[in-house]
């Protein structure tokens, strides 16, 4: 087993644990599982858009060589 397969099977009891916890406080299982799935989705898209920006040449900042730029 990879070392990542090993981190990743910590994910489910974690999210086991998280449902029963909110459950114990008085939430609906099927509204802690619905926000989980909402949330991951959420994530995954943020996740995806900054690693899209980190690829993304054009997103350097752009020179500062227009004509009036060095003078003073």
């Amino acid at each position: 087993m990879t070392n990542n397969e090993n981190i990743l099977k910590d994910v489910r009891p974690r999210i086991l644990s998280i449902v029963e916890e909110l459950v114990a406080k008085g939430a609906e299982k099927s509204a802690v599982i619905y926000m989980i799935e909402k949330e991951s989705t959420q994530l995954r898209e943020v996740i995806d858009s900054m690693s899209r920006t980190d690829d993304d040449p054009g997103s350097e900042e752009p020179s500062n060589d227009w004509p009036a730029a060095g003078a003073s």
